[in-house]
């Protein structure tokens, strides 16, 4: 399976867009679904914009074509945040994630890193399967309803 990650770029704010408007995607974000809606184009700008340079936004790419993102966040500190999505939901379940996830990993641990650590949605399964299969263990609370997950690298 060949999959890698590039930095997300200007370009491809469009596409990331229309994957975060798919119901099956963001569902799996805290405001989205909490809020049950699409973002509107304002609000993708906005978090656009608020990436500094803390958060590294990768596209994954398989075989070649753009099929979801990692996102890579507050690297510069201690313990950075990772999140992930493939917004193309037809190739949910080919391990596709899974193996992004790994590519992310070892980003943070080559970067010199100790630890890494995600939040999920309690209801989200997909999400808790995925990460619990890289070692990710649940360490508490995030917020109500999500819980916060952490591995040592």
């Amino acid at each position: 399976m060949k999959v890698s990650l590039r930095e997300a770029t200007k370009e491809d704010l469009e596409l990331l867009f229309n994957w975060r408007n798919q119901p099956e995607v963001w569902q799996g974000f805290y405001t989205q679904s909490k809020e049950n809606r699409a973002l509107t184009w304002e609000e993708h700008w906005t978090w656009w914009l608020s990436r500094n340079k803390d958060w590294r936004t990768f596209i994954i790419e398989y075989e070649g074509k753009p099929v979801g993102v990692v996102t890579i966040g507050q690297l510069d500190y201690w313990e950075p945040e990772t999140g992930i999505y493939i917004g193309e939901v037809s190739l949910w379940g080919k391990g596709i994630a899974k193996r992004a996830l790994e590519l992310a990993i070892d980003y943070i641990k080559n970067y010199g890193r100790k630890y890494t650590r995600t939040t999920i949605l309690d209801n989200n399964e997909r999400s808790k399967k995925l990460y619990e299969s890289l070692g990710f263990k649940r360490i508490g609370e995030a917020r109500p309803g999500e819980s916060l997950y952490r591995k040592e690298l």
